[in-house]
């Protein structure tokens, strides 16, 4: 089996970091950081060489940032060969923009891009509520908590028969998918799957502090977060952490604060009913 099977990176391809940040100094000068992973044996072709080049834009690099971040571009590049035929490419930003000028905008500061793994009930994997119907998620549940079993004399590979505890049938499963998911929940008790956690960080340090328009956010659907964040198709942002310190010395007052948006589970929107501020 090839590398790019192994670990699904194509030939002459890269797949970027979750830990891009950037954000820009008093004078209104950008600069940021992304990691990114490419195959060992590419690194030196003509695509990657080309690709990580000085001046590259680092929405060529990372497509899920906005058209607004165009002008955040490549300075340097470091990379590592890691074992197992992989190198991890280390780009430093830098860049201006007058969209974001430091004393008149209201989004100055530094923008953090976090994500990590994090276990969640298996049942609210993408696939499973996709694929299966309604009726044999019922099922599938049934035998989990112990209402329901398979009949290990009936039941062949193709098909499941389901029975209560006194042996009369509930339903039958057919369906490949249903099957494997059985299979996966039932058979081998596989309670969690990793599933990904994206944050976005907004931190500034200002004599202000938090507006308050953000507190009355909090804990809602917001589709226009600070510093346009990565989009990712099916998902969507909400206000969900603030964070404010104050240093006061003599009569003045800093604040070092941040906001964080997190984006909804893979494969779905936050749910609407729920996280839409009443109006």
């Amino acid at each position: 089996m090839s590398i790019s099977n192994v670990y699904g990176i194509a030939p002459y391809t890269w797949i970027p970091g979750p830990d891009f940040q950037a954000g820009f100094d008093d004078k209104g000068k950008w600069s940021g950081t992304q990691t990114f992973t490419c195959r060992k044996f590419d690194f030196d072709s003509t695509p990657i060489q080309t690709a990580f080049q000085k001046g590259q834009s680092a929405t060529v690099l990372y497509p899920n940032l906005s058209a607004k971040w165009n002008f955040l571009t490549v300075d340097s590049v470091t990379h590592e060969h890691e074992p197992g035929g992989l190198t991890k490419i280390r780009v430093a930003y830098t860049g201006y923009s007058p969209d974001w000028e430091f004393d008149k905008n209201d989004d100055s500061g530094t923008y953090a891009y976090n994500a990590t793994l994090t276990e969640a009930p298996i049942m609210t994997h993408p696939d499973f509520l996709t694929t299966v119907s309604q009726e044999d998620q019922d099922l599938i549940r049934g035998c989990l908590d112990g209402r329901f079993e398979k009949n290990l004399l009936t039941s062949s590979e193709a098909t499941y028969y389901i029975e209560d505890l006194l042996g009369d049938p509930v339903g039958t499963i057919t369906l490949a998918s249903a099957l494997a998911w059985f299979e996966i929940i039932v058979t081998q008790r596989q309670e969690t799957w990793q599933v990904s956690q994206v944050e976005w960080t907004h931190s500034a340090t200002d004599q202000g502090g938090v507006d308050a328009s953000y507190l009355g956010k909090l804990g809602w659907i917001d589709p226009d977060p600070d510093g346009d964040p990565p989009v990712i198709a099916g998902r969507n942002w909400r206000l969900t952490a603030i964070s404010d310190s104050q240093t006061k010395q003599g009569t003045e007052t800093t604040s070092d604060y941040s906001i964080t948006w997190t984006m909804s589970p893979p494969g779905q929107e936050w749910n609407t009913k729920l996280y839409t501020k009443p109006t």
